[in-house]
């Protein structure tokens, strides 16, 4: 099977009819980086967009949101119902769905979407505990965890027949994916990721960090940390069976990495009992 990585290079650097972020989350991100932004100028953003509009005004009346009191009509009642941090949640998940469609079939796109979420808001609260917020911030860790496997879906989307020779020779389906890739196609689906990364210009840590996540060891000293965030994110929703089958079990169990962070057993404890309410809410932004 031949490597793909001269092809690949071509994709990024032509562009054609690759994925793209939408302008407006870009927008949507800087602005509620401001600590000063209020929830009628977040709303006013998020009006330009009927698609963002209809799914976040939706959201904010499901179960998980609409106990809190009577059906709301109006963005920025929705803004102040979910609060900030899970209004960017949903708008980065919708903008990283929609920008990729469901173009091929070899998995399940809400699953693999309900778990890149759920690694996403695993990797920021973690980021939150053991990580430097000065220079990286919790909401960046979430940016991080949402792009960590899209190499898959660029695999999947455009190198259809060599991604699916791949998949037949895989032996133990609970195998980490990631050495049948280098050794077939010459490039894991971290390393693809970063590259489409680089091509829509976010900061360089979120392409380094996505390309070590499952050899957290191996990057560079100003994202290793980071790195072993995703790493342990992805492990514990392998362990909760939150996983992601087709990338496989992750290379080192989640116990190894939390451990080597100094996070305390009892927060791990918390953290296992939240995580299902994220994925439930991951599954609500992606349904």
């Amino acid at each position: 099977m031949p490597y793909i990585y001269p092809r690949l290079q071509q994709i990024i650097s032509r562009g054609d009819d690759l994925p793209t972020l939408p302008g407006i989350v870009l927008q949507l991100h800087r602005v509620l980086d401001d600590p000063g932004a209020g929830a009628a100028r977040v709303a006013r953003l998020i009006e330009q967009d009927p698609a963002l509009t209809t799914r976040l005004l939706r959201i904010a009346n499901s179960a998980t949101f609409g106990a809190a009191g009577a059906p709301i009509s109006s963005v920025q009642a929705a803004v102040k119902r979910m609060g900030l941090n899970q209004v960017r949640s949903v708008c980065l998940v919708m903008a990283v769905v929609k920008a990729f469609g469901r173009r091929r079939a070899h998995f399940d796109h809400e699953a693999f979407w309900a778990h890149c979420a759920t690694v996403a808001s695993l990797a920021s609260r973690l980021w939150a505990r053991v990580g430097d917020s000065r220079a990286i911030t919790p909401e960046d860790a979430y940016i991080v965890g949402l792009l960590h496997d899209v190499g898959l879906l660029v695999l999947d989307q455009y190198f259809p027949d060599e991604f699916a020779a791949l998949l037949e020779t895989r032996e133990d389906p609970d195998a980490p994916i990631g050495a049948l890739e280098e050794e077939h196609l010459g490039i894991d689906h971290g390393a693809v990721a970063s590259l489409l990364i680089e091509r829509w210009s976010l900061p360089s840590f979120v392409a380094e960090a996505v390309f070590h996540h499952n050899q957290p060891a191996e990057a560079p000293p100003e994202v290793a940390r980071l790195a072993m965030v995703l790493a342990a994110a992805e492990a514990m929703c392998w362990q909760l069976d939150l996983g992601l089958p087709l990338e496989g079990r992750p290379p080192q169990p989640a116990a190894v990495l939390l451990r080597a962070m100094g996070v305390p057993a009892p927060e791990v404890r918390g953290m296992i009992e939240w995580t299902d309410e994220a994925h439930a809410f991951a599954t609500a932004c992606v349904a």
